[in-house]
């Protein structure tokens, strides 16, 4: 007679033939991934569409010289042929591959991936559902103050960030910014000055030292030992190092190595043509690879990079110097960063699990990537179905033609008659004299790259948009803490030395979008606005991508993601929070007749710089005063207020202004005789919360 099995074998026996039952039939698991995609799609579909509306430039102006047209056949003086032009407008309305595949072009340099912006997503919002403002009018103070900022950034390309403070022409664009009317550069203390100048105005961008340290420490690629012998509770300046470590020492382009500066050469570049040396190879570059020490390195990083390359950068280093666990001790273990969790992470709380797939390292540099890609197509919607912005070196094409007298364009005054175009002019006929060109006189803004600009539209910044979007991924999983031991380059790019300023890993996150963003400008190719909107384009997509990412987790404890965002904080779920569908903007200042309620004539917009002479308005009977901060769009959820002498204050009520209007009715308020600064940021939610927009700072001088 046989024996019976033991018993204390059958329920592991029945246990692991129902899980093994289980696995291979759990039609319930697949069916809720099913329910899960569709409720995701289903709540993405039910947020608000947003209105797509331009500056109206195109419209403005038949000739279409306001409007992006690089790549296409041009007249002699730049300006595109009505016909092409006319089925690339034919082509965006339709996205049909067949109309673009119709345009005949000017050269052999071809449009760039237009159909991207008609591509579709599986994760966050349509490409569609998101908008920016309209970019600044070709005849706006707006406009011409970019330009402007881009000569000077032309003119410096070559000058040391450590010795701006000692530099003769620094000092000049200095002068020049901080008299511009409407300039978004200098932050909200209200002045430019050599720590801050060229800087993106967002929190952590204007502190330390100009390089982010994601642009200069090594990058781990892979886990690795202290830097010390000992693993338990090492010093705060030991450092984890890696198994394979990226110096981040890089190719750059000799100094003076300016393009696209002699106009022929222009118009074969707005043609499509390729440059003259169309190749690069190494003797192109300066055979000393350096740490990015000026304006040059820092264009070209971002000439030939990847979009995902400073974010995976990023996470990498995040990561490696989370590597510690709650004792202080060390743990190489590359899966999680127990050290750098942000507060929502569950895996905070849980005894016997540790992060890794989900929650851990690997989730955070997976998604980081992805948004990338996806947060691309929605600006690329925005180029070419919306705006078609023309590039910088279009605008200095018509810049050049009206100083020459060869054709007349609506170019501001200010940016005309600006010290700086002597300057260019001075710049250019020196390098085409070195390059054998013509030496008739050229007010065209000088280019870092050979080719120019990419062959797509200038608003926004493609990669403004996947690094707003990259960094946003990292701070909902990772937290803020101090960097250890940051740096940042010698002067002449050959070795790292302290930077003797404390920094955090989100200031250096919104350093970097800074950097990346503004190499462009350096490079020529790219407008402050285009910046500022895509950067917050690209932190929209990432937070949406949030919400439909938060449905996919197991783990029951979890929160939501805690995400600081460029201005505000936000915690996102699954269908919370109600999240904006356009980057609002603080478009312009007002004054305003308080007893009349209606704008002081003269004062609409209130540039910086503005002159309130109050026996003058009282001469003319105005003598209550308002300002209203004008949004775009009109009404947004609230806009927070700071200016000299008055505690911080918000307006939850459109219209808005310094002291809170009843439907319009503005109550008067004291402006003492003296320099006032005005700042104000637009917020999605009431009370100055959810996610902030593009802010402004204005300072105007009130006298007796």
């Amino acid at each position: 007679m046989a024996k019976p099995a033991h018993p204390g074998l059958l329920v592991p026996v029945v246990l692991l033939a129902s899980a093994a039952s289980a696995q291979t039939s759990d039609t319930a698991h697949a069916d809720r991934a099913r329910q899960v995609r569709i409720q995701a799609a289903d709540f993405q579909r039910s947020q608000p569409l947003p209105a797509h509306v331009n500056n109206g430039d195109e419209a403005r102006y038949p000739s279409r010289f306001a409007s992006y047209s690089k790549g296409l056949p041009h007249d002699a003086f730049g300006e595109p042929d009505p016909v092409q032009y006319d089925r690339l407008l034919q082509a965006v309305l339709t996205g049909n591959p067949a109309d673009f595949e119709a345009i005949v072009l000017g050269g052999t340099r071809k449009l760039v991936n237009p159909l991207a912006g008609y591509a579709l997503t599986l994760e966050g919002a349509d490409p569609r559902a998101l908008t920016m403002a309209p970019a600044p009018a070709f005849e706006g103070a707006e406009a011409a103050g970019e330009m402007e900022e881009l000569y000077w950034m032309s003119l410096v390309r070559d000058v040391p960030f450590n010795t701006y403070g000692g530099d003769a022409t620094v000092a000049a664009a200095i002068a020049r910014l901080n008299a511009l009317p409407q300039y978004r550069g200098m932050g909200a203390g209200g002045t430019v000055n050599a720590d801050k100048v060229f800087r993106a105005d967002v929190n952590g961008a204007q502190q330390g030292c100009f390089v982010s340290q994601f642009l200069l420490k090594p990058i781990p690629y892979s886990s690795g030992p202290l830097a010390i012998t000992s693993d338990t509770n090492p010093a705060p300046g030991v450092e984890p190092t890696g198994g394979q470590l990226l110096e981040q020492r890089n190719l750059t382009r000799f100094a003076g190595d300016d393009r696209v500066t002699a106009y022929n050469e222009w118009l074969d570049i707005q043609n499509g043509r390729p440059p003259a040396d169309p190749t690069d190879t190494l003797e192109d570059y300066d055979p000393v690879r350096r740490y990015i020490r000026n304006g040059r390195d820092l264009a070209e990083y971002v000439h030939l990079d990847y979009p995902f390359q400073s974010s995976l950068s990023a996470a990498l280093l995040m990561a490696r110097q989370g590597d510690f666990l709650p004792d202080g001790t060390y743990d190489p273990d590359p899966k999680s960063s127990p050290r750098a969790f942000n507060q929502g992470n569950p895996y905070l709380n849980y005894r016997n699990q540790d992060a890794f797939i989900t929650f851990g390292n690997s989730d955070a540099q997976s998604l980081t990537t992805l948004v990338t890609n996806t947060a691309l197509r929605s600006q690329w919607f925005q180029k070419w179905a919306v705006h078609r912005r023309l590039r910088p070196e279009e605008y200095g094409g018509r810049v050049h033609n009206t100083k020459t007298g060869v054709r007349t364009y609506p170019v501001p005054a200010m940016l005309l008659n600006s010290p700086v175009l002597t300057r260019v002019r001075d710049n250019n006929l020196a390098i085409n004299t070195r390059r054998g060109l013509s030496t008739a006189d050229s007010y065209l803004l000088a280019q870092a790259f050979p080719e120019g600009s990419p062959i797509h539209p200038a608003y926004a910044s493609g990669h403004s948009t996947y690094i707003g979007a990259g960094v946003t991924i990292l701070k909902a999983f990772y937290r803020d803490f101090e960097v250890t031991n940051p740096v940042t380059s010698n002067t002449d790019g050959t070795a790292l030395v302290p930077c003797n300023a404390p920094v955090t890993f989100y200031g250096e996150l919104h350093k970097l979008t800074s950097n990346i963003g503004v190499g462009r400008l350096f490079g020529g190719v790219h407008y402050r606005s285009d910046h500022d909107q895509a950067s917050r384009l690209g932190e929209l997509y990432a937070l949406r991508a949030l919400q439909d990412w938060a449905r996919l987790y197991r783990e029951d404890t979890f929160p939501g993601f805690k995400v600081d965002t460029f201005q505000g904080s936000v915690t996102v779920t699954a269908t919370q929070p109600q999240l904006p569908n356009h980057v609002a903007t603080l478009a312009s200042f007002t004054l305003m007749d308080a007893q009349r309620d209606v704008p002081v004539p003269g004062f609409n917009p209130l540039f910086h710089g503005a002159v309130i002479d109050l026996s003058n308005l009282a001469a003319q009977g105005i003598t209550q005063l308002n300002v209203r901060m004008n949004t775009w769009p009109e009404s947004v959820g609230s806009v927070r207020i700071d200016r000299t002498g008055v505690n911080q204050a918000v307006d939850s009520t459109p219209p808005y202004s310094l002291e809170a209007d009843a439907d319009g009715d503005y109550a008067p308020i004291s402006l003492p005789v003296g320099t006032h600064r005005i700042s104000a940021v637009p917020f999605s939610e009431g009370g100055s919360l959810g996610v902030g927009g593009v802010p402004l700072t204005i300072s105007i001088t009130v006298q007796q």
